[in-house]
Formats: C-alpha cells, structure tokens, sequence
C-alpha cells in the first residue's frame, strides 16, 4: 500500500480554496496544491446542474486524509462535496522524499 495520495475536491468558489490551500499549507498537512480551472456538469436531486468549478489537487500522505477533510467541511460551501483520493507511487525517489519532508 501506497503512503502517499492526491485528494481532489471541485469547488465553485475560489476564495474557498485560496483558505483551503492556505491553512493546509500552513498546517503542514499538503506538500502542494493545484487548481485547475473546469466547466462541470452533474446530477444533483434529480435536476442537471452545470457550473464553472475549480478543481483543487493536494498532494499529501495516506494517513492525513481525516485531517484535511476537517479542515475542508468548515469551509466548504457544497452540501455534499467531492473528496476523491488517490494513491500513487513514484520512481522518482527525490519527490517521494520531498512530500515527505514536508509534511508533519
């Protein structure tokens, strides 16, 4: 098992995200961040919705996944919100290393 992840959130708000990205950083808890700009489409209580969203990545380990949503259920707007999370592993050692030394 993997100890590295990158979580994905889509917000619609991006003063939302600079706080997010803000405090996660601060706190130590992500070694970066992305935010891709996106047009995003879904079905929410039987009605299509569309809306241009940002899509926040975080590059963190596994076992701070409960923290970061914490701080991300304070913030966040959405009833109900995306917290996608991936696992990865690298062959570059030096990057591998450099999230880890950057989190606490």
């Amino acid at each position: 098992m993997s100890k590295y992840c990158m979580i994905e959130i889509a917000f619609n708000n991006i003063d939302e995200v600079n706080k997010v990205v803000d405090i996660l950083l601060l706190k130590k808890l992500i070694a970066s961040s992305h935010i891709i700009e996106s047009k995003s489409s879904w079905n929410w209580k039987n009605e299509r919705e569309n809306d241009n969203e940002f899509l926040l990545q975080l590059k963190t380990k596994i076992d701070k996944q409960k923290e970061i949503y914490d701080v991300v259920k304070i913030i966040h707007s959405y009833d109900c919100f995306e917290f996608a999370v991936y696992e990865f592993n690298s062959i570059n050692d030096d990057y591998l290393s450099w999230i880890e030394n950057e989190i606490v």
